[in-house]
Protein backbone atom coordinates (compact mmCIF):
# COMPACT_ATOMS: atom_id res chain seq x y z
CA UNK A 1 0.00 0.00 0.00
CA UNK A 2 1.46 3.37 -0.68
CA UNK A 3 0.73 5.89 1.79
CA UNK A 4 0.28 9.59 0.57
CA UNK A 5 -0.22 12.67 2.71
CA UNK A 6 -3.18 13.87 4.04
CA UNK A 7 -6.18 14.27 1.91
CA UNK A 8 -6.77 18.06 3.72
CA UNK A 9 -2.59 19.21 3.22
CA UNK A 10 -3.35 19.72 -0.56
CA UNK A 11 -1.42 17.42 -3.46
CA UNK A 12 2.10 16.75 -2.71
CA UNK A 13 4.41 17.41 -5.14
CA UNK A 14 7.00 15.21 -5.01
CA UNK A 15 10.15 17.24 -6.79
CA UNK A 16 9.76 20.01 -4.98
CA UNK A 17 9.37 18.11 -1.74
CA UNK A 18 12.58 16.33 -2.57
CA UNK A 19 14.35 19.19 -3.02
CA UNK A 20 13.27 20.55 0.56
CA UNK A 21 14.55 17.05 1.95
CA UNK A 22 17.95 17.32 0.37
CA UNK A 23 18.34 20.99 1.35
CA UNK A 24 17.11 20.34 4.88
CA UNK A 25 19.84 16.64 4.86
CA UNK A 26 23.01 18.81 3.22
CA UNK A 27 22.76 20.71 6.41
CA UNK A 28 22.91 18.28 8.78
CA UNK A 29 25.50 16.45 7.02
CA UNK A 30 27.37 19.08 6.13
CA UNK A 31 27.93 19.79 9.70
CA UNK A 32 29.15 16.65 10.46
CA UNK A 33 32.32 17.19 8.02
CA UNK A 34 32.67 20.93 7.68
CA UNK A 35 34.68 21.02 10.66
CA UNK A 36 37.19 18.85 10.08
CA UNK A 37 39.32 21.59 7.52
CA UNK A 38 39.21 23.69 10.50
CA UNK A 39 40.63 21.53 13.29
CA UNK A 40 44.30 22.84 12.69
CA UNK A 41 42.74 26.41 12.82
CA UNK A 42 41.02 25.78 16.04
CA UNK A 43 43.91 23.91 17.61
CA UNK A 44 45.74 26.92 17.00
CA UNK A 45 43.32 29.56 18.33
CA UNK A 46 40.94 27.83 20.49
CA UNK A 47 44.55 26.15 22.27
CA UNK A 48 42.28 22.60 21.28
CA UNK A 49 44.49 19.50 22.27
CA UNK A 50 43.97 15.80 19.53
CA UNK A 51 41.45 14.55 22.33
CA UNK A 52 39.26 17.88 22.19
CA UNK A 53 39.67 18.20 18.49
CA UNK A 54 38.02 14.36 18.26
CA UNK A 55 35.17 15.51 20.65
CA UNK A 56 34.74 18.70 18.33
CA UNK A 57 33.67 15.97 15.43
CA UNK A 58 32.18 13.27 18.06
CA UNK A 59 30.15 15.08 20.40
CA UNK A 60 27.88 15.62 17.42
CA UNK A 61 27.83 11.91 16.06
CA UNK A 62 27.26 10.77 19.24
CA UNK A 63 23.79 12.60 20.15
CA UNK A 64 23.43 12.41 16.61
CA UNK A 65 23.33 8.69 16.74
CA UNK A 66 22.12 8.29 20.55
CA UNK A 67 18.47 10.55 19.69
CA UNK A 68 18.01 8.85 16.13
CA UNK A 69 15.88 6.48 17.44
CA UNK A 70 13.23 8.08 19.55
CA UNK A 71 13.21 10.92 16.86
CA UNK A 72 12.03 8.60 14.31
CA UNK A 73 9.52 6.98 17.33
CA UNK A 74 8.53 10.97 17.56
CA UNK A 75 7.88 11.61 13.59
CA UNK A 76 5.73 8.74 13.39
CA UNK A 77 3.71 9.75 16.58
CA UNK A 78 3.11 13.50 16.13
CA UNK A 79 3.70 13.79 12.62
CA UNK A 80 6.72 13.79 9.66
CA UNK A 81 6.59 17.68 8.96
CA UNK A 82 5.87 19.18 12.50
CA UNK A 83 9.42 17.08 13.96
CA UNK A 84 11.31 17.85 10.84
CA UNK A 85 10.54 21.60 11.03
CA UNK A 86 11.29 21.73 14.67
CA UNK A 87 14.26 19.71 14.18
CA UNK A 88 15.42 22.43 11.17
CA UNK A 89 14.85 24.83 13.50
CA UNK A 90 16.82 24.10 16.54
CA UNK A 91 19.82 22.75 14.40
CA UNK A 92 20.03 26.66 12.66
CA UNK A 93 20.21 28.29 16.02
CA UNK A 94 22.99 25.61 17.74
CA UNK A 95 24.74 25.99 14.74
CA UNK A 96 24.43 29.64 14.82
CA UNK A 97 25.76 30.06 18.37
CA UNK A 98 28.55 27.63 17.98
CA UNK A 99 30.11 29.43 15.52
CA UNK A 100 30.81 32.21 18.73
CA UNK A 101 31.84 30.59 21.11
CA UNK A 102 36.16 30.56 22.13
CA UNK A 103 35.51 28.08 24.51
CA UNK A 104 36.77 24.10 23.27
CA UNK A 105 34.18 22.74 25.80
CA UNK A 106 30.97 25.03 25.23
CA UNK A 107 31.99 24.21 21.18
CA UNK A 108 31.77 20.51 22.65
CA UNK A 109 28.55 21.38 24.09
CA UNK A 110 27.06 22.80 21.71
CA UNK A 111 27.94 20.16 18.89
CA UNK A 112 26.05 17.86 21.27
CA UNK A 113 22.87 19.87 20.93
CA UNK A 114 23.46 20.34 17.22
CA UNK A 115 23.55 16.14 17.00
CA UNK A 116 20.15 15.93 19.18
CA UNK A 117 18.47 18.81 16.51
CA UNK A 118 20.28 16.64 13.70
CA UNK A 119 18.95 13.37 14.85
CA UNK A 120 15.05 15.28 14.32
CA UNK A 121 15.98 15.84 10.68
CA UNK A 122 17.35 12.74 9.16
CA UNK A 123 15.44 9.88 10.01
CA UNK A 124 12.23 12.38 8.99
CA UNK A 125 13.68 12.93 5.45
CA UNK A 126 14.01 9.56 4.81
CA UNK A 127 10.65 8.57 6.20
CA UNK A 128 8.64 11.49 4.04
CA UNK A 129 10.42 9.63 0.99
CA UNK A 130 8.48 6.26 1.55
CA UNK A 131 5.69 7.99 2.89
CA UNK A 132 5.39 10.97 -0.18
CA UNK A 133 6.43 8.96 -3.20
CA UNK A 134 4.79 6.28 -4.69
CA UNK A 135 6.49 2.70 -4.07
CA UNK A 136 8.00 2.71 -8.10
CA UNK A 137 9.24 6.27 -7.87
CA UNK A 138 10.94 5.25 -4.15
CA UNK A 139 14.33 3.84 -5.30
CA UNK A 140 15.01 7.02 -7.88
CA UNK A 141 14.32 9.38 -4.95
CA UNK A 142 16.21 7.70 -2.28
CA UNK A 143 18.90 7.42 -4.82
CA UNK A 144 19.20 11.53 -5.59
CA UNK A 145 18.44 11.36 -1.08
CA UNK A 146 21.98 9.10 -1.33
CA UNK A 147 23.58 11.50 -3.32
CA UNK A 148 22.76 14.64 -2.30
CA UNK A 149 23.37 12.95 1.74
CA UNK A 150 26.89 12.24 0.05
CA UNK A 151 27.69 15.50 -1.86
CA UNK A 152 26.76 17.34 1.35
CA UNK A 153 29.65 15.16 2.98
CA UNK A 154 32.20 15.88 0.20
CA UNK A 155 31.78 19.62 0.47
CA UNK A 156 32.03 20.26 3.61
CA UNK A 157 35.95 20.59 3.36
CA UNK A 158 35.99 22.46 0.19
CA UNK A 159 33.42 24.71 1.17
CA UNK A 160 34.68 25.44 5.31
CA UNK A 161 38.27 25.42 3.67
CA UNK A 162 37.47 28.72 1.12
CA UNK A 163 35.77 30.64 3.81
CA UNK A 164 38.92 29.61 6.16
CA UNK A 165 41.28 30.78 3.33
CA UNK A 166 39.32 33.75 2.64
CA UNK A 167 40.58 35.07 6.41
CA UNK A 168 37.26 34.52 7.77
CA UNK A 169 36.91 32.86 12.00
CA UNK A 170 37.07 29.70 12.08
CA UNK A 171 33.53 29.73 13.52
CA UNK A 172 32.41 31.20 10.13
CA UNK A 173 32.11 27.68 9.06
CA UNK A 174 29.14 26.56 11.63
CA UNK A 175 27.50 29.86 10.52
CA UNK A 176 27.67 28.55 6.22
CA UNK A 177 25.65 25.20 8.05
CA UNK A 178 23.32 27.27 9.40
CA UNK A 179 22.34 29.20 6.41
CA UNK A 180 21.95 26.09 4.54
CA UNK A 181 19.53 24.55 7.65
CA UNK A 182 17.34 28.25 7.24
CA UNK A 183 16.64 27.19 3.42
CA UNK A 184 16.07 23.89 4.21
CA UNK A 185 13.18 25.03 6.87
CA UNK A 186 12.17 27.51 4.87
CA UNK A 187 11.80 24.78 2.08
CA UNK A 188 10.09 22.14 3.93
CA UNK A 189 7.28 24.56 5.49
CA UNK A 190 6.17 25.25 2.30
CA UNK A 191 6.59 22.40 0.10
CA UNK A 192 6.38 19.62 2.28
CA UNK A 193 2.99 18.20 2.80
CA UNK A 194 1.20 17.52 6.27
CA UNK A 195 1.60 13.73 6.66
CA UNK A 196 -0.72 11.62 9.31
CA UNK A 197 0.82 10.27 12.07
CA UNK A 198 1.41 6.53 11.50
CA UNK A 199 2.19 5.65 15.48
CA UNK A 200 0.07 6.46 18.93
CA UNK A 201 2.80 4.45 21.05
CA UNK A 202 4.40 6.30 23.93
CA UNK A 203 7.78 7.70 23.29
CA UNK A 204 10.32 5.60 25.99
CA UNK A 205 13.33 7.85 27.28
CA UNK A 206 14.97 5.14 28.85
CA UNK A 207 16.91 3.72 25.87
CA UNK A 208 17.34 6.71 24.60
CA UNK A 209 19.93 7.32 28.07
CA UNK A 210 20.71 3.90 27.59
CA UNK A 211 22.35 4.45 24.22
CA UNK A 212 23.93 7.48 25.05
CA UNK A 213 25.46 6.27 27.74
CA UNK A 214 26.38 2.70 25.73
CA UNK A 215 27.58 4.69 22.91
CA UNK A 216 29.28 7.60 24.74
CA UNK A 217 31.61 5.59 27.17
CA UNK A 218 32.64 3.17 24.03
CA UNK A 219 33.65 6.55 22.07
CA UNK A 220 34.88 8.15 25.56
CA UNK A 221 37.27 4.66 26.19
CA UNK A 222 38.41 5.01 22.39
CA UNK A 223 38.90 8.27 22.03
CA UNK A 224 41.36 8.61 24.92
CA UNK A 225 43.43 5.61 24.09
CA UNK A 226 45.15 8.61 22.09
CA UNK A 227 46.83 9.40 25.54
CA UNK A 228 47.40 6.45 27.60
CA UNK A 229 47.47 3.74 25.38
CA UNK A 230 45.12 0.71 24.26
CA UNK A 231 46.52 -1.38 27.81
CA UNK A 232 44.97 1.89 30.48
CA UNK A 233 42.64 1.06 32.61
CA UNK A 234 40.89 4.52 31.48
CA UNK A 235 40.36 3.53 27.89
CA UNK A 236 39.46 -0.19 28.16
CA UNK A 237 37.15 0.00 31.27
CA UNK A 238 34.77 3.05 29.54
CA UNK A 239 34.46 0.98 26.40
CA UNK A 240 33.61 -2.24 28.14
CA UNK A 241 31.28 -0.81 30.01
CA UNK A 242 29.73 0.64 26.86
CA UNK A 243 29.37 -2.40 24.92
CA UNK A 244 27.57 -4.56 28.13
CA UNK A 245 25.17 -1.20 28.46
CA UNK A 246 24.47 -2.00 24.96
CA UNK A 247 24.16 -5.24 25.19
CA UNK A 248 21.93 -5.10 27.84
CA UNK A 249 19.49 -2.50 25.71
CA UNK A 250 19.72 -5.19 22.88
CA UNK A 251 17.93 -7.51 25.41
CA UNK A 252 15.69 -5.30 27.02
CA UNK A 253 14.12 -3.94 23.43
CA UNK A 254 14.17 -7.50 22.09
CA UNK A 255 11.50 -8.75 25.15
CA UNK A 256 9.38 -5.39 24.93
CA UNK A 257 6.35 -5.61 23.47
CA UNK A 258 6.46 -1.99 22.13
CA UNK A 259 10.48 -2.12 21.74
CA UNK A 260 12.27 1.21 20.54
CA UNK A 261 15.06 -0.71 18.89
CA UNK A 262 13.48 -2.68 16.14
CA UNK A 263 16.01 -5.61 16.49
CA UNK A 264 13.59 -7.74 14.25
CA UNK A 265 14.53 -5.71 11.21
CA UNK A 266 17.77 -8.01 11.65
CA UNK A 267 15.80 -11.32 10.48
CA UNK A 268 15.79 -9.51 7.39
CA UNK A 269 19.40 -10.68 6.01
CA UNK A 270 19.12 -7.70 3.35
CA UNK A 271 18.51 -5.71 6.10
CA UNK A 272 21.70 -7.19 7.90
CA UNK A 273 23.51 -6.98 5.10
CA UNK A 274 22.80 -3.50 3.71
CA UNK A 275 23.24 -2.06 7.90
CA UNK A 276 26.70 -3.47 8.04
CA UNK A 277 27.80 -2.42 4.83
CA UNK A 278 26.74 0.95 5.34
CA UNK A 279 28.09 1.49 9.36
CA UNK A 280 31.61 -0.06 8.37
CA UNK A 281 31.33 2.14 5.19
CA UNK A 282 30.97 5.13 7.37
CA UNK A 283 33.36 4.52 9.61
CA UNK A 284 36.21 4.56 6.89
CA UNK A 285 34.71 7.11 5.31
CA UNK A 286 34.78 9.70 8.00
CA UNK A 287 38.27 8.57 9.39
CA UNK A 288 39.38 9.04 5.70
CA UNK A 289 38.39 12.81 5.96
CA UNK A 290 39.79 13.02 9.52
CA UNK A 291 43.55 11.37 8.89
CA UNK A 292 43.80 13.49 5.52
CA UNK A 293 43.03 16.95 7.13
CA UNK A 294 46.48 16.72 9.19
CA UNK A 295 48.16 14.83 6.22
CA UNK A 296 47.49 17.85 3.90
CA UNK A 297 47.37 20.97 6.09
CA UNK A 298 50.07 20.11 8.66
CA UNK A 299 52.52 17.30 6.85
CA UNK A 300 51.97 19.07 3.12
CA UNK A 301 51.43 22.69 4.35
CA UNK A 302 48.10 22.95 2.22
CA UNK A 303 45.90 26.06 2.92
CA UNK A 304 42.43 25.11 3.94
CA UNK A 305 41.37 25.84 0.53
CA UNK A 306 43.89 23.70 -1.61
CA UNK A 307 42.72 21.00 1.25
CA UNK A 308 39.14 21.12 0.45
CA UNK A 309 40.09 21.58 -3.50
CA UNK A 310 42.59 18.38 -3.19
CA UNK A 311 39.00 16.87 -1.86
CA UNK A 312 36.65 17.33 -4.50
CA UNK A 313 36.87 13.99 -6.24
CA UNK A 314 35.55 13.23 -2.97
CA UNK A 315 31.97 14.61 -4.49
CA UNK A 316 33.30 13.53 -8.25
CA UNK A 317 33.10 10.25 -6.67
CA UNK A 318 29.21 10.62 -5.37
CA UNK A 319 28.25 12.58 -8.45
CA UNK A 320 29.37 9.48 -10.37
CA UNK A 321 28.97 6.57 -8.66
CA UNK A 322 25.00 7.61 -7.85
CA UNK A 323 23.66 6.97 -11.30
CA UNK A 324 26.15 3.80 -11.49
CA UNK A 325 24.81 2.34 -8.12
CA UNK A 326 21.47 2.47 -9.89
CA UNK A 327 22.05 1.05 -13.12
CA UNK A 328 24.85 -1.74 -11.49
CA UNK A 329 21.65 -2.63 -9.27
CA UNK A 330 19.59 -3.19 -12.27
CA UNK A 331 21.65 -5.33 -13.49
CA UNK A 332 23.84 -7.32 -11.44
CA UNK A 333 21.49 -6.97 -8.19
CA UNK A 334 21.92 -4.86 -5.28
CA UNK A 335 24.68 -7.57 -3.33
CA UNK A 336 26.73 -7.52 -6.06
CA UNK A 337 27.06 -4.03 -6.47
CA UNK A 338 27.50 -3.45 -2.77
CA UNK A 339 30.34 -6.29 -2.84
CA UNK A 340 31.77 -4.07 -5.37
CA UNK A 341 31.43 -0.44 -3.70
CA UNK A 342 33.38 -2.45 -0.54
CA UNK A 343 36.03 -3.68 -2.31
CA UNK A 344 36.88 -0.17 -3.98
CA UNK A 345 36.91 1.28 -0.68
CA UNK A 346 39.33 -1.69 0.40
CA UNK A 347 41.40 -0.38 -2.17
CA UNK A 348 41.64 3.32 -1.59
CA UNK A 349 42.20 2.66 1.82
CA UNK A 350 45.22 0.01 0.98
CA UNK A 351 46.24 3.08 -1.22
CA UNK A 352 47.10 5.16 1.96
CA UNK A 353 50.07 3.13 2.24
CA UNK A 354 51.52 4.91 -1.08
CA UNK A 355 50.97 8.39 0.27
CA UNK A 356 54.11 10.69 1.20
CA UNK A 357 55.44 13.69 2.09
CA UNK A 358 55.75 14.47 -1.34
CA UNK A 359 53.57 12.16 -3.28
CA UNK A 360 52.19 13.35 -6.60
CA UNK A 361 48.64 15.41 -5.75
CA UNK A 362 47.03 13.36 -8.19
CA UNK A 363 47.55 9.78 -6.74
CA UNK A 364 45.57 11.27 -3.90
CA UNK A 365 42.83 13.06 -6.01
CA UNK A 366 42.47 9.23 -7.59
CA UNK A 367 42.79 7.17 -4.47
CA UNK A 368 39.96 9.87 -2.98
CA UNK A 369 37.89 9.41 -6.09
CA UNK A 370 38.38 5.52 -6.00
CA UNK A 371 37.25 5.44 -2.15
CA UNK A 372 33.58 7.75 -2.47
CA UNK A 373 32.84 5.67 -5.62
CA UNK A 374 33.35 2.82 -3.82
CA UNK A 375 30.86 4.30 -0.93
CA UNK A 376 28.06 5.41 -3.72
CA UNK A 377 27.80 2.05 -4.85
CA UNK A 378 27.39 1.26 -1.30
CA UNK A 379 24.90 4.03 -0.03
CA UNK A 380 21.91 3.88 -2.66
CA UNK A 381 21.25 0.26 -3.02
CA UNK A 382 22.30 -0.21 0.52
CA UNK A 383 19.85 2.11 1.63
CA UNK A 384 16.96 0.78 -0.62
CA UNK A 385 17.50 -2.98 0.40
CA UNK A 386 17.27 -1.81 4.48
CA UNK A 387 14.45 0.58 3.72
CA UNK A 388 12.28 -2.17 1.77
CA UNK A 389 12.44 -4.18 4.98
CA UNK A 390 10.23 -2.02 7.22
CA UNK A 391 6.76 -1.40 7.65
CA UNK A 392 5.07 1.82 6.24
CA UNK A 393 4.01 2.36 9.55
CA UNK A 394 7.23 2.09 11.46
CA UNK A 395 8.79 4.17 8.37
CA UNK A 396 10.18 7.07 10.84
CA UNK A 397 11.57 4.41 13.37
CA UNK A 398 13.13 2.03 10.97
CA UNK A 399 15.02 4.50 9.10
CA UNK A 400 16.49 5.90 12.60
CA UNK A 401 18.02 2.85 13.51
CA UNK A 402 19.87 2.52 9.94
CA UNK A 403 20.53 5.92 10.40
CA UNK A 404 21.97 4.73 13.98
CA UNK A 405 24.36 2.51 12.98
CA UNK A 406 25.63 4.98 10.25
CA UNK A 407 26.32 7.44 12.71
CA UNK A 408 27.73 5.45 15.52
CA UNK A 409 30.23 4.19 12.30
CA UNK A 410 31.48 7.53 11.85
CA UNK A 411 31.65 8.48 15.28
CA UNK A 412 33.77 5.03 15.67
CA UNK A 413 35.50 5.91 12.19
CA UNK A 414 36.97 9.26 13.71
CA UNK A 415 37.64 7.36 17.48
CA UNK A 416 39.09 4.19 16.32
CA UNK A 417 41.21 5.57 13.70
CA UNK A 418 42.05 9.03 15.29
CA UNK A 419 43.32 6.90 18.37
CA UNK A 420 45.17 4.25 16.08
CA UNK A 421 46.79 7.28 14.23
CA UNK A 422 48.02 9.67 17.91
CA UNK A 423 49.05 6.45 19.86
CA UNK A 424 51.19 4.90 16.94
CA UNK A 425 52.63 8.80 16.66
CA UNK A 426 53.30 9.37 19.90
CA UNK A 427 54.77 6.07 20.62
CA UNK A 428 57.21 6.29 17.74
CA UNK A 429 58.04 10.01 19.00
CA UNK A 430 58.52 8.54 22.37
CA UNK A 431 60.95 6.00 21.07
CA UNK A 432 63.07 8.45 18.59
CA UNK A 433 63.40 11.37 21.31
CA UNK A 434 64.68 9.69 24.33
CA UNK A 435 67.78 12.27 24.20
CA UNK A 436 65.39 15.32 24.80
CA UNK A 437 64.30 16.88 27.70
CA UNK A 438 61.10 15.06 29.28
CA UNK A 439 58.54 17.83 28.58
CA UNK A 440 60.17 18.69 25.06
CA UNK A 441 59.73 14.78 24.17
CA UNK A 442 55.96 15.06 25.35
CA UNK A 443 54.80 18.30 23.73
CA UNK A 444 56.57 16.69 20.41
CA UNK A 445 54.23 13.25 21.23
CA UNK A 446 50.56 14.88 21.78
CA UNK A 447 50.75 15.73 17.73
CA UNK A 448 52.37 16.64 14.57
CA UNK A 449 51.34 20.53 15.13
CA UNK A 450 53.14 20.60 18.80
CA UNK A 451 56.03 18.74 17.52
CA UNK A 452 56.39 21.30 14.78
CA UNK A 453 55.24 24.06 17.27
CA UNK A 454 58.60 23.18 19.36
CA UNK A 455 61.30 24.17 17.47
CA UNK A 456 63.38 21.94 18.23
CA UNK A 457 65.18 20.38 15.14
CA UNK A 458 65.22 16.70 16.20
CA UNK A 459 61.85 16.77 17.36
CA UNK A 460 60.93 18.49 13.91
CA UNK A 461 63.04 16.12 12.20
CA UNK A 462 61.24 13.37 13.15
CA UNK A 463 57.55 14.22 13.22
CA UNK A 464 56.71 13.76 9.80
CA UNK A 465 58.35 10.22 9.40
CA UNK A 466 56.21 9.57 12.19
CA UNK A 467 53.18 10.84 11.40
CA UNK A 468 53.52 9.28 8.19
CA UNK A 469 54.24 5.49 9.47
CA UNK A 470 51.30 6.16 12.04
CA UNK A 471 48.77 6.75 9.06
CA UNK A 472 49.96 3.87 6.83
CA UNK A 473 49.57 1.64 9.92
CA UNK A 474 46.10 3.29 10.64
CA UNK A 475 44.87 2.98 6.86
CA UNK A 476 45.68 -0.27 6.76
CA UNK A 477 43.54 -1.14 9.80
CA UNK A 478 40.69 0.78 7.67
CA UNK A 479 41.34 -1.09 5.12
CA UNK A 480 40.81 -4.52 7.04
CA UNK A 481 37.50 -3.03 8.01
CA UNK A 482 36.76 -2.31 4.68
CA UNK A 483 37.24 -5.62 3.47
CA UNK A 484 35.40 -7.04 7.17
CA UNK A 485 32.21 -5.55 4.93
CA UNK A 486 33.25 -6.99 1.60
CA UNK A 487 32.80 -10.05 3.61
CA UNK A 488 29.72 -9.30 5.24
CA UNK A 489 28.34 -8.63 1.79
CA UNK A 490 29.31 -11.86 0.50
CA UNK A 491 28.95 -14.45 3.00
CA UNK A 492 25.74 -13.43 4.54
CA UNK A 493 23.04 -15.47 2.68
CA UNK A 494 20.34 -12.61 1.72
CA UNK A 495 16.53 -13.31 0.98
CA UNK A 496 14.82 -13.30 -2.60
CA UNK A 497 14.57 -9.56 -1.53
CA UNK A 498 17.80 -8.59 -3.75
CA UNK A 499 16.22 -10.50 -6.46
CA UNK A 500 13.94 -8.38 -6.40
CA UNK A 501 14.61 -4.88 -5.92
CA UNK A 502 16.48 -5.72 -8.88
CA UNK A 503 13.53 -7.41 -10.67
CA UNK A 504 11.00 -4.80 -9.95
CA UNK A 505 12.71 -1.97 -12.44
CA UNK A 506 11.79 -3.62 -14.89
CA UNK A 507 8.40 -4.18 -14.48
CA UNK A 508 5.62 -1.54 -15.67
CA UNK A 509 4.96 1.04 -13.45
CA UNK A 510 1.61 -0.07 -11.69
CA UNK A 511 3.64 -4.05 -11.13
CA UNK A 512 6.50 -2.44 -9.35
CA UNK A 513 4.28 -0.41 -6.95
CA UNK A 514 2.67 -4.09 -5.47
CA UNK A 515 6.14 -5.58 -6.08
CA UNK A 516 7.78 -3.03 -3.87
CA UNK A 517 5.41 -3.03 -1.56
CA UNK A 518 4.86 -6.70 -0.82
CA UNK A 519 8.56 -8.05 -1.33
CA UNK A 520 10.04 -9.86 1.95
Amino acid sequence: MTHRAAPGAGVPRPGRALLALTLTVSAVLLGSTVLNVALPTMQRDLGAGNTEQQWFLNAYTLTFAGFLLVAGSAGDRFGLKRVLLAGSAAFAVTSSVAGFLDSPLAIIVLRALMGVAAAAVMPTTLAVILRVFPAGERAGAIASWAAASGLSISLGPLLGGALLSAGLWWGSVLELVALFALAGLAASAVWIPVIPAGSSGELRMTPVAASLAGIGLLVFGVVHATDRGWAYPGTWLPAAAGVAVLAVLVVIEVRHREPLVDIGLFRHTSFTVSAVALTLGSFVVYGYLYLTTFYLQILRGYSPLRTGLLLIPLSAGLVAGAPLSRTATQRFGARTTMAAGTALMTAAFAGVAALGAHTWDGWFVLDAFVLQLGFALVLAPGTTLASSSVPAERTGAGSALLNTLRQLGSALGVAVLGSVLWSRYGAVMHDRLTGLPADVRRTAGQSLTSALATGDPAAVHAAGPAFLGAMHRTGLVAAAVSALALLATLLIRTSGRTRTVRAVTHMPAEKRVDAVDHQG
